[in-house]
């Protein structure tokens, strides 16, 4: 049975009389409060405690080789918790004092009195046995502390260290005291904070290396799959125009119009491709675009163009009154990407009913709208509710990023992107710009 695991308290009796000495041993080892061993001299009793160190001592004050107050100093460096109760029969009215000066709890005259030794002993017993407790939460709680990645320092109000794991104490003793501060250390890095209770200063070094490393990841599993959502919408025209012109017969008149047409579709969406490189690397952060004047008419007649082989593939119509000369403050690149995967989406959603989808564009006060309208029934009932919740789609294949995306880029360009859902009809998207100011 280990210290940790025992119910008694270990005593410690040193009494060089052998009579007194074996009937001590017998009365007190009847009882279960304590684990009774007896010595006749110090150097056994030191020897035995250097192995296992008592909780409790009954000393007798006289003794050979050195008398008991000496010995209770010694059995201090094994027990520094030690709770001893000095005896003697030579004693004087300084003797008492003399024992308790050393650290002894009480101090019993010979013939000893034994239901008052009884009843000092248990008292000391129990304190013995909470003392082993508190002591061995303490150092389990000490060895958890030092298992820990951050630093942990308590202080009184004159900085001296009361307590200290061994990364508190390394950064502590280095300097590292601003609170708020990153720290990097060993390739590391710790943010300090400090807080007080009375005269008691708590400093706490939070080690965020796992936590940043896990922000990085999942940055980079949200940037894999932001760009393979946004890389998917220019090749989706290539793909669908070169699939047009490779079922065409190069003899057909409408060939070189077709193939010119192609071309330049294929040298726009190229075109945006290069822009989204440059526009990802912003992605992240949640500054406004640089606002210019864009024309939404010229960006509704290019995806027109470059959209109709899509929608006649899925035999939807696609109906565009948007007026040219329709101007707002944006950004033409998010306007566009905007539109597309709002039409994209409202092909999708019509492509069973094989229902037109409709595009209008108009002046409201000083805001620009634009609106596309389909009749696919209206969002899933799942999607209907937090239609904007990242990863949340019912397409195969889909990310849940394009309508979140959209709605971001509409209100770094100072407007708002809104559903509105008509169940077992359709669904309206409005994008709302502010227009730009004529001189």
């Amino acid at each position: 049975m280990t210290d940790a695991e025992r119910e008694s308290a270990r005593l410690f009796v040193v009494e060089d009389d052998e009579r007194t000495r074996e009937e001590l041993g017998r009365i007190l080892g009847k009882h279960s409060e304590f684990e009774v061993r007896t010595f006749a001299r110090p150097s056994e009793a030191l020897l035995a405690a250097a192995q296992s160190p008592p909780e409790m001592a009954l000393l007798d004050l006289r003794l050979p080789e050195m008398d008991g107050l000496a010995l209770l100093e010694r059995l201090r460096e094994h027990s520094k918790d030690l709770l001893a109760i000095v005896m003697t029969g030579y004693g004087d009215a300084a003797t008492p004092r003399q024992a308790r000066e050393h650290g002894a709890v009480d101090f019993v005259e010979k013939p000893l009195d034994l239901p008052y030794l009884l009843v000092s002993l248990r008292q000391q017993a129990r304190e013995a046995l909470l003392r082993k407790g508190l002591r061995a939460g303490a150092e389990l709680f000490g060895r958890m502390l030092e298992m820990l990645p951050d630093g942990i320092l308590v202080a009184d109000g004159r900085d001296r260290i009361l307590f200290a794991n061994g990364q508190g104490r390394r950064l502590w003793e280095e300097g590292f005291k601003e609170p708020g501060a990153r720290i990097s250390r060993q390739g590391r890095v710790f943010v300090l904070d400090r807080s007080e209770s009375g005269d008691r200063v708590l400093w706490h070094w939070q080690d965020l290396t796992q936590a940043l490393e896990m922000e990085r990841l999942a940055g980079y599993r949200e940037m894999s799959r932001l760009l393979a959502h946004e890389v998917r919408n220019p090749l989706t025209p290539m793909r669908l125009w070169l699939q047009e012109l490779t079922a065409m017969d190069a003899a057909d008149p409408e060939y070189a119009r077709a193939s010119r047409e192609a071309q330049r579709v294929l040298l726009q969406q190229v075109d945006r491709m290069s822009a989204l490189v440059e526009r990802f690397r912003a992605l992240g952060q949640d500054l406004p675009f640089a606002a210019t004047v864009v024309d939404a008419g010229k960006v509704a007649a290019e995806l027109a163009q470059t959209l109709s082989p899509f929608a006649a593939q899925n035999r939807v119509e696609l109906l565009w009154e948007v007026p040219p000369g329709l101007s707002a403050l944006g950004d033409d690149g998010a306007l566009y990407h905007i539109l597309f995967n709002l039409v994209r989406n409202a092909v999708e959603a019509s492509a069973v009913s094989g229902r037109s989808v409709r595009i209008t564009g108009r002046v409201s006060g000083r805001s620009l709208e634009l609106e596309v309208v389909d009749h696919g029934g209206g969002l899933p009932p799942e999607v209907a509710s937090a239609p904007f919740t990242p990863y949340l789609t019912t397409k195969q294949g889909g990310t849940g990023l394009g309508l979140l995306v959209c709605r971001q880029m509409a209100r770094r360009m100072g407007g708002e992107l809104v559903l509105e859902d008509h169940p077992g009809d359709g669904v309206t998207a409005r994008v709302t710009l502010q227009t730009a100011q004529k001189s």
